[in-house]
C-alpha cells in the first residue's frame, strides 16, 4: 500500500508512521506471574498489543478423542486475579481478544455461555477470535482450510497420517454439529485469524488482509500473522535484519506467539523475568520512532479503512476520496522529494525530509483537494484551438443558414 515511487500514494499508516509492529499472544499453558512480567514489561516500553484469553475451565478433552473430564491448558478469567489483571491491561490499552471460549472442545451451548461471559466482564462481545489449535469447534479448520475437494482429502488422508490433527472432525461451520457456532461467530466477532509466514512483513506476504471470503460467509475478516510461536521463532522473526527490512518495506507485522513459550525465566528467588535476548529486539522495535504500535485490531481497523480512500490525479492537482461512512484520521501521503501541494486555504504544504505530507483528519464520506501549483486556483480560461474554432465557425454559419 504504501511505496515512494516518485509519485503520490497513500500511506496506510496515521500521522506519517513508516511500519507497524503488534503481538497476538494465545494463553497456552500461561500462568498469572508470567502473565504480569511480561505484559508489564510491554507496558512499559510502550507496545500495545492483542491478549487472547480463554474465559472457561476445561470440561472435555481437546481434540480427538472428546471425552469428558477437568483439564488444565492455562490460566482463564476463571480465575479472579487473573481476570482482574486482564482487565487491567484493557484499560491500559491493550486488546483482549479470545482463543476460543476454552482450550478444549466446546459445544455450542457452552460457546455461548462463553460469549456472554466475556460481555459480562469486558461489557462487548470479542472483535477477535483466534481458533485454538485442535478445538473440534474451530470453524473452517483442518483439511477445511483448503477449498479444493482434492486437497481437502490430501490433507485429511494423508497429512492425518503423520500429523493427526490434520483429520480430525472440526465442525464450527456445520450447522449438524454438536460444536457448531458460526453464526455467533459471524454475528460477534469480525476477524478470525489464518494464515502464516516466516517473513516479518504480514503486509507483504497478504496484502489483502483483511478480507472476506464469499465461500466462508460465516467469517467477517480473515487476516494473517508472521509466525513467533515459540521464543526460538520470535527472536528469528525479530532479528535486527528483519527489524531493518520490516522499517525498510514500511512494512504491518502481526506476529503470532506463546509468551508462555520460555519467554519468562524463573530466578533462584522464585521471581520471574522477561528473556534478556527477548527485552533487547523488543526495545529496538520500540525505539524506532516511526513505528505504529497499537493492537491487531485496530491495525486491520486502519487497513480496512484504507481500502475505501482513493488518491485520484487531475493533473493540476490531487483529490483524496473518503468513502468510509467514518472519518479516517492523520491521512497521509508519501510524496517525491521536493513537491509542494497547496490546500483550499492556499496554504503551502510541504513534503517533510522523510517524503510524506500530513494531510490530517479526512471527514466521512468526503474529499481534500490539494494544488499542485499556486496558480491552480485560478479558473483555466484557455482559448478554443484552430480545429474548435473553425468547427464553431461552421455550425454557427449553419444556425443562421437554417434560421433563413
Amino acid at each position: 500500500m504504501f511505496s515512494n515511487d516518485g509519485g503520490f500514494k497513500i500511506s496506510p499508516y496515521p500521522d506519517g508512521k513508516h511500519f507497524a509492529f503488534t503481538v497476538t499472544d494465545d494463553p497456552d499453558h500461561s500462568k498469572i506471574q508470567k502473565v504480569k512480567t511480561m505484559y508489564g514489561f510491554l507496558d512499559e516500553i510502550g507496545l500495545k498489543t492483542t491478549v487472547a484469553v480463554w474465559v472457561k475451565e476445561c470440561s472435555r478433552a481437546n481434540g480427538e478423542p472428546d471425552t469428558e473430564g477437568r483439564f488444565d491448558y492455562g490460566a482463564t478469567l476463571q480465575n479472579e486475579e487473573y481476570r482482574n489483571y486482564i482487565l487491567s491491561l484493557r484499560n491500559k490499552g491493550f486488546e483482549i481478544a479470545l482463543h476460543t471460549v476454552s482450550g478444549c472442545n466446546d459445544l455450542r451451548k457452552g460457546t455461548i455461555d462463553g460469549y456472554e461471559q466475556f460481555r459480562s466482564i469486558f461489557g462487548e462481545y470479542p472483535k477477535m477470535n483466534i481458533m485454538h489449535s485442535m478445538n473440534l469447534d474451530n470453524v473452517y479448520w483442518g483439511a477445511k482450510v483448503f477449498k479444493s475437494k482434492a486437497a481437502q482429502w490430501f490433507f485429511k488422508n494423508v497429512v492425518g497420517m503423520v500429523y493427526p490433527k490434520a483429520s480430525f472432525s472440526f465442525g464450527g461451520e456445520d450447522p449438524q454439529s454438536r460444536y457448531y457456532w458460526a453464526d455467533i461467530l459471524k454475528e460477534k466477532t469480525k476477524y478470525v485469524r489464518l494464515w502464516g509466514t516466516s517473513d516479518i512483513n504480514t503486509l507483504k506476504f497478504n496484502p489483502s488482509m483483511p478480507y472476506h471470503d464469499p465461500d466462508r460467509p460465516e467469517i467477517n475478516y480473515w487476516f494473517s500473522f508472521s509466525d513467533g510461536h515459540n521464543m526460538e521463532a520470535f527472536l528469528q522473526l525479530i532479528s535486527d535484519k528483519n527489524i531493518e527490512k520490516l522499517v525498510r518495506e514500511r512494512g504491518a507485522s502481526i506476529v503470532y506467539t506463546h509468551f508462555a513459550a520460555g519467554f519468562i525465566k524463573r530466578a533462584g528467588d522464585n521471581s520471574y523475568a522477561v528473556d534478556e535476548q527477548v527485552k533487547k529486539q523488543l526495545i529496538k522495535i520500540a525505539q524506532q520512532k516511526d513505528g505504529w504500535f497499537v493492537p491487531a485490531s485496530t491495525l486491520l481497523d486502519r487497513l480496512q479503512a484504507i481500502k475505501n480512500v482513493s488518491l485520484i490525479d487531475k493533473g493540476r492537482a490531487l483529490i483524496v476520496v473518503n468513502s468510509n461512512p467514518f472519518p479516517v484520521e492523520g491521512m497521509t501521503l508519501a510524496a517525491p522529494q521536493g513537491a509542494v501541494l497547496y490546500d483550499n486555504e492556499h496554504k503551502k504544504i510541504t513534503v517533510n525530509d522523510e517524503g510524506e505530507i500530513l494531510i490530517g483528519t479526512l471527514k466521512a464520506n468526503e474529499s481534500s483537494t490539494l494544488y499542485k501549483s499556486a496558480d491552480s486556483y485560478s479558473i483555466n480560461n484557455i482559448s478554443p484551438g484552430y480545429l474548435e474554432q473553425w468547427k464553431l465557425l461552421i455550425s454557427r454559419a449553419l444556425v443562421w443558414f437554417y434560421a433563413n
